[in-house]
């Protein structure tokens, strides 16, 4: 009996496993904004969630625009956003010092499927010329050693 009861918890321990994933300090290939880094994704079975670190250098302010989404950065589909966590949404803004240091928050997607390895993340899609600093990150490595970045020769910024 005892066995059986090891059997099972190996079995739901083996397929919840299979269903969320974490990528810990993922590569990706450019950003339009440098005081920004992506910390972690996290695929649960019915969202991606993507943690944030913000480096205040400056007096000024954050918020996040609700029109951010995901990508695949070798196609076309897209993932819509559900929610924030640590930030407000415009257009409601949180003042920052320059001395508060790191800023952490999280957005939550729809799930972004697990044969995708490359994303985007769009908060704006801006020509380059044109001035503003907007959550964009292109080329976000899905794989857990970044390798499908490296082998094109890309590498975090």
């Amino acid at each position: 009996m005892k066995v059986f009861f090891i059997a099972i918890f190996i079995v739901f321990l083996s397929v919840g496993s299979s269903y969320s994933q974490v990528f810990e300090n993922p590569y990706y290939k450019t950003s339009d904004d440098q005081t920004t880094t992506i910390t972690r994704i996290e695929q649960t079975p019915k969202s991606t969630i993507i943690t944030f670190e913000h480096m205040q250098t400056a007096e000024g302010w954050i918020a996040l625009s609700k029109s951010i989404y995901l990508q695949n950065a070798e196609g076309d589909q897209m993932y819509k956003f559900i929610k924030a966590e640590g930030i407000p949404l415009s257009p409601q803004k949180k003042s920052l010092k320059g001395d508060e240091g790191k800023f952490i928050f999280k957005v939550h997607f729809e799930r972004v499927p697990s044969t995708i390895k490359t994303i985007n993340i769009i908060e704006r899609a801006i020509p380059r010329d044109e001035a503003g600093s907007y959550f964009n990150f292109f080329g976000v490595s899905m794989d857990k050693t970044g390798k499908a970045l490296r082998e094109g020769r890309s590498q975090r910024i």
